[in-house]
């Protein structure tokens, strides 16, 4: 038995100590084979510092031996020294075998790191070497989808299709082409390309791109196939049950879309977009006890939520529970008091109230950040009128009109009341 194998059996048995007392024996006494499978071994059992200590010292027997400074680089980088990484690959010639898949770990370390530009740069000159490899043109793919550079994405995908490549690094081409002509807008090309994709493999979220496609096209019926389709491969994606709700919702079957909800609800117990689409749906059918409950559950899951907050306080405010919406602030964060949607709130509740010096503490105060509002102004404006303030209230009417020249016949009786 090898040196190096009594450094695997030494991790496998558990003798964790043993390890760097057989690893320096193994780079003393065993071959640069035994090596090279011994590094290749911890690099497989996640023991990436030994692993360096291996690659380190073949490096220093074959100092041109640039395929292991490349694994040595992706090490780095997992490791998080980056610099180190970036020498290494940056160490090796462009006339060395291993330059185009140097430039590979460099365009995918500068893509996860938010440089996408010096990541194409780098897989335009591997592609240039090498213009035939398809995993070279599936990264310029990838990274102009991640760029919203759709079109290019699209032109890419393409190529690798005509060139008969139907799925590179686990990924169906055909899926990522349809994805792109989804965000183009091209919903007939999306649909086309993502029933190829379907055509070889069944994926959850291939059917929900399909679903949301034909939605945009209003084949609702064919929506609602397709998105039961995914929930039924993969229940827990909670992406399809609203967007099989919504597609229910334009068929005006909004009982159908808050069971949906509610089913996915049993999925998910904690999860607040679904709590806020109950509620909303719950609302839309005139159900205000379900409508709380929703919105109290999220409340619950969320306290400090300012979606939650809003959202539930504009829906009391709506029911006259002008007393609950003050509690409901007065418990919440100062950050969320803060927001102007809170202040206006909290003004047309105080002014329902008849407390009218908070009322127009709150309206002043949410008129610095809604100012382009037109539901905003047109609130702000009726206060005014009763609060007495008219040249304030003229100023207010100046800027809707301003804004929305075509204002509706309340507003046009504001503005015939100012002219008199």
């Amino acid at each position: 038995m090898t040196n190096s194998e009594k450094v695997i059996q030494a991790i496998q048995s558990g003798n964790l100590e043993q390890v760097d007392e057989w690893l320096q024996l193994a780079l003393d006494e065993d071959d640069e084979e035994t090596l090279y499978l011994l590094g290749n071994s911890l690099f497989q059992l996640g023991f990436l510092e030994e692993t360096k200590k291996v690659y380190n010292h073949l490096i220093d027997i074959n100092p041109q031996d640039d395929e292991l400074k490349i694994y040595l680089a992706e090490i780095e980088i997992e490791n998080g020294n980056e610099l180190e990484a970036l020498e290494l690959l940056h160490s090796i010639e462009n006339t060395s075998s291993s330059y185009t898949q140097s430039l590979l770990v460099q365009a995918d370390y500068y893509h996860l790191n938010g440089l996408p530009e010096v990541s194409i740069q780098k897989l335009k000159e591997a592609e240039e070497l090498t213009p035939k490899e398809p995993v070279i043109k599936f990264a310029l793919a990838e990274v102009y989808f991640t760029t919203a550079e759709y079109q290019l994405a699209a032109n890419d995908y393409e190529l690798l299709i005509e060139e008969g490549f139907e799925e590179i690094a686990g990924t169906l081409i055909n899926a990522r082409l349809g994805n792109a002509y989804l965000m183009l807008g091209n919903y007939e090309k999306a649909i086309e390309n993502l029933n190829e994709a379907l055509s070889f493999k069944d994926d959850p979220e291939v059917y929900y791109q399909l679903g949301f496609a034909y939605i945009q096209k209003e084949e609702f019926y064919q929506a609602i196939d397709t998105l039961k389709q995914a929930k039924d491969i993969d229940p827990s994606l909670i992406s399809v049950y609203i967007l099989l709700g919504e597609a229910y919702e334009q068929l005006n079957d909004l009982e159908k879309s808050l069971q949906t909800i509610e089913e996915g609800l049993t999925i998910n117990e904690i999860n607040i977009e679904l709590y806020l689409k109950a509620a909303e749906y719950a609302e839309k059918l005139d159900d205000n006890v379900k409508a709380t409950h929703f919105y109290q559950e999220a409340l619950s899951i969320e306290p400090e939520n300012e979606r939650v907050i809003l959202r539930y306080a504009k829906f009391l405010n709506y029911l006259a529970q002008y007393d609950e919406v003050i509690e409901l602030f007065k418990n919440s964060p100062e950050s969320v008091r803060q927001l102007p949607e809170a202040s206006w709130l909290l003004a047309t509740t105080n002014n329902e109230l008849d407390h009218y010096n908070q009322a127009r503490d709150y309206f002043n105060q949410a008129y610095n950040d809604l100012n382009d509002d037109l539901d905003f102004l047109k609130d702000y404006a009726f206060f005014l009128r009763e609060d007495g303030q008219r040249e304030k209230m003229h100023e207010i009417l100046e800027r809707i009109t301003n804004i929305n020249p075509e204002y509706d016949e309340e507003i046009a009786s504001l503005i015939d009341e100012d002219l008199y």
